[in-house]
């Protein structure tokens, strides 16, 4: 099949400090504006609320019930800010000058209800106040003085296009182009969190759908069946914080190519820490650092988390184990037999977040498993091991001797190791023979992959969730080293100052690490904000688009951004026209391919009002895109295939969807919507199963939602991801997810 490329809009792309400049020196988020202006006050308290959708004003009166507040100082007062944690998951409040620079801070505080006092003289510098580990989504501005008054502002309007003699970006259509308009075709609803979609060999008619909680289920002729329940040896998803945000669960599943001979499929899924998955990795771990933080999906970096099912960690420090284990369908193909566990890897996971999830077979009949970096933000935290690249600590996204995170994994389910593993090892996998890497990684140099396919023509397309400032999308190779920790996308990155990166940092690693490989960059990069506009915090990878019934669609990479807004789904699709394929270190703005949004049509404001949790491919090609309206709880999982506009149906606005003041409802909306209750976020990614965890919701009374994921939430980041994960925040999400 000819691809038919289409021609996007011509876009002047602006450098690089633009994209870092806009990105980071903006004081409306995710499109939660700083409403009205603060009288000036003359020294003394002011009381704030933190939670991840937003700065809650409280005290003095003028501020009262404000999402992100403009706080209006008088120079050379005394201040005292004091500030509530309200949703339980990790946050700070750090004051900027107009460069983006630390003035001065509190540390990372976790703890629901509990508070924290900042005490400062009010300066003329002082430019914005945000969370680090949620920069987008909890950032207001800080006037000074009358004549000053309009310092805050230009930062948040971005009324000025001039910055260092170059263009700033206005407004995201000078970086993401506009698309066609597609129509959406609802085939199934009623799940929590949909964050998987697969289809097996031989099965035209149905489709099996991941419910993050622990359960699979078969859609055919619209109704849907419980095709196998994991709940039972799973982590609680969504004990995580004490705000309920999780990225652990049921993440992937793979049908074996030869699926309706052998029965055969592979799950990954998220377990309570097993014995000998939690030891001490050795002395170069890093010790922890609750300092460390990031956004969404990407976004809901940073935080502490379950060890079992009561949210604590294990004593050794680590969260949770990665599992990835072989079921057995029964003889009818109606259920998969629980009881058939056969497992392949354990993999500690020293964080609740940064998971990954793809389990995928190439088409050389391989399997092939992504896992994150370990989580947390930075990949600089207890668990996350020491690399060549001395400028920042951490990580487990360039080592490839001390564990399995951070990278790509392939492996053979049809033989044997020689050792008696359940699995063997391809021949031409990067490090076999060598003392260099795990016999079992393919590439590395991941952040927190959410989502990989293949297309056509065997290229390996994978989704990887940012931190603070930037998401991407790479076609990975054997070999490959993809750059995390030492680069975010295209850009530098910072574990000291992830909102500032340096100019310059290594393209290649030194020659007697891995021989001097290069840091291959992505094809695919957007920022996380443009002006005061949000284009996204936590990428959900999709797809290339290979028919013929979408032809505006046919020769794209069509993916999506799990929300725009860690408080409310917002999610966004989007599609490039697939270029040729060149690995490139160093690559420039130019050489990205080029983005462009997609609407849809018979929706509101032909936007979807929804969290994209992930993309899906049936048998014959066609896509789907599954989504949520809430965290881990409710009914509000959705899946839609793509279609074209004339043929949607009316996707009207998600009944009850999550609100970025949800946690402060009063009695009489908590009492009427009990598996509705309180709401954190990131990256990307991330819910549960209704059936399986509403009487726990119900009687926790608390429910959140990815990275995201993933990335992810969040967060990221369900979506996905935190402290960027949502990452992120979160995923957040990283950014989600």
């Amino acid at each position: 099949m000819t691809a038919n490329h289409r021609t996007p809009p011509s876009i002047d792309r602006p450098s690089r400090r633009t994209f870092l400049k806009a990105t980071a020196g903006t004081g409306i988020a995710a499109g939660l504006a700083a409403t009205g202006t603060a009288q000036e006050l003359e020294g003394g308290e002011i009381e704030l609320g933190g939670l991840t959708a937003g700065w809650e004003g409280r005290s003095p009166e003028d501020i009262a019930g404000e999402t992100n507040p403009t706080l209006s100082l008088s120079p050379g007062e005394t201040y005292t800010i004091t500030w509530e944690n309200v949703d339980g998951l990790p946050h700070d409040l750090v004051i900027l000058d107009d460069a983006g620079e630390e003035i001065v801070g509190t540390e990372i505080m976790d703890a629901e209800g509990e508070t924290l006092s900042l005490e400062f003289e009010a300066t003329a510098e002082m430019a914005e106040y945000y969370c680090s580990v949620h920069p987008t989504t909890m950032r207001g501005s800080i006037e000074i003085g009358e004549d000053d008054a309009n310092n805050g502002a230009a930062n948040e309007t971005n009324e000025t296009n001039e910055t260092d003699g170059e263009d700033v970006a206005e407004d995201a259509t000078e970086i993401i182009g506009e698309g066609p308009t597609v129509g959406l075709e609802r085939v199934a609803e009623g799940f929590v969190s949909p964050v998987g979609f697969e289809v097996a060999p031989g099965e035209d008619d149905r489709y099996y759908v991941l419910d993050q909680p622990g359960q699979i289920y078969v859609v055919e002729d619209g109704t849907s069946e419980l095709f196998l329940d994991l709940s039972d040896r799973m982590v609680d998803v969504g004990a995580a914080t004490g705000g309920g945000f999780d990225e652990r669960g049921l993440l992937g599943m793979a049908f074996h190519p030869e699926y309706r001979d052998n029965r055969r499929l592979f799950v990954y899924y998220s377990a309570p820490l097993r014995d000998g998955t939690g030891i001490d990795a050795g002395d170069d771990l890093l010790e922890e650092d609750t300092d460390d933080n990031e956004t969404v999906d990407n976004e809901t970096d940073n935080e502490t988390t379950e060890g079992e099912d009561d949210g604590e960690e294990d004593d050794e420090g680590y969260n949770h184990t990665a599992v990835l284990a072989e079921f057995e369908a029964t003889g009818n193909f109606n259920c998969a037999d629980p009881d058939s566990e056969r497992t392949l890897l354990e993999v500690p996971e020293p964080q609740f977040n940064h998971n990954g999830g793809p389990v995928l077979f190439g088409p050389d009949g391989y399997l092939y498993w992504a896992l994150g970096d370990g989580g947390g933000a930075n990949d600089d935290e207890f668990g996350h091991v020491e690399d060549w690249y001395a400028e920042n600590a951490g990580g487990n996204g360039q080592d490839t001797t001390e564990n399995l995170l951070g990278g790509i994994h392939r492996i053979d389910v049809d033989s044997e190791g020689d050792d008696g593993e359940p699995y063997g090892i391809p021949e031409d996998n990067p490090f076999v023979g060598s003392d260099e890497g795990l016999d079992e990684y393919f590439a590395w140099g991941l952040r927190n992959p959410w989502r990989a396919s293949f297309d056509g023509d065997g290229r390996l397309f994978v989704a990887d969730v940012g931190q603070n400032l930037f998401e991407e999308v790479d076609v990975v190779e054997s070999g490959g080293n993809y750059g995390w920790n030492v680069r975010e996308g295209i850009e530098c990155f910072s574990t000291e100052s992830p909102n500032d990166p340096p100019e310059e940092c290594p393209t290649e690693t030194p020659a007697d690490v891995r021989g001097g490989e290069p840091l291959i960059d992505p094809v695919i990069q957007y920022p996380h904000q443009v002006g005061d506009e949000t284009i996204g915090i936590s990428i959900t990878g999709g797809y290339v688009y290979e028919n013929d019934t979408i032809p505006e669609l046919q020769g794209t990479y069509v993916f999506g951004d799990w929300s725009d807004s860690f408080g409310a789904p917002s999610g966004n699709l989007f599609h490039s026209p697939v270029e040729e394929y060149e690995p490139i270190a160093g690559r420039t703005e130019e050489e990205l391919w080029d983005i462009n949004r997609l609407s849809v049509a018979n929706a509101p404001g032909e936007e979807l009002s929804r969290f994209v949790l992930t993309f899906g491919q049936d048998n014959d090609g066609e896509l789907y895109v599954l989504t949520t309206a809430r965290y881990s709880d409710g009914e509000t999982g959705e899946v839609f295939r793509i279609v074209p506009a004339d043929e949607g149906e009316e996707i009207g606005a998600p009944e009850n969807p999550i609100t970025p003041q949800a946690e402060e409802t009063d009695d009489e909306e908590e009492t009427a919507n009990e598996t509705d209750n309180e709401t954190a976020e990131d990256e990307t990614e991330e819910i549960g199963n209704e059936t399986a965890n509403e009487t726990v919701n119900e009687t926790e009374n608390e429910t959140v939602g990815n990275d995201t994921g993933n990335e992810t939430i969040g967060s990221n980041e369900t979506g996905n991801e935190t402290a960027n994960e949502t990452e992120n925040e979160t995923d957040d999400g990283d950014d989600g997810f």
